[in-house]
């Protein structure tokens, strides 16, 4: 089976203290990885948005008029 990750994101340390326990004890849960995201939350550092402009720096971004457009591109 493929890995798969799960975000989430909570005001409350103890919900999360909680739910990291939880999830550890289940069966093919390998890791819980908590961040502390601080008070504001910076979307510029996370993986996802350095992904997104790796993809905008190299050219892998595609443009499409309407959703029948997009449809058309990502099917064929």
């Amino acid at each position: 089976m493929d890995t798969v990750q799960i975000t989430l994101n909570a005001d409350n340390r103890n919900v999360i203290d909680i739910l990291r326990n939880l999830l550890l004890q289940m069966r093919g849960v390998s890791n819980v990885k908590v961040e502390d995201m601080g008070n504001e939350f910076d979307i510029t550092a996370t993986p996802a948005y350095r992904e997104a402009m790796d993809d905008i720096a190299n050219g892998r971004v595609y443009h499409a008029a309407n959703a029948k457009e997009m449809f058309a591109q990502i099917l064929g």
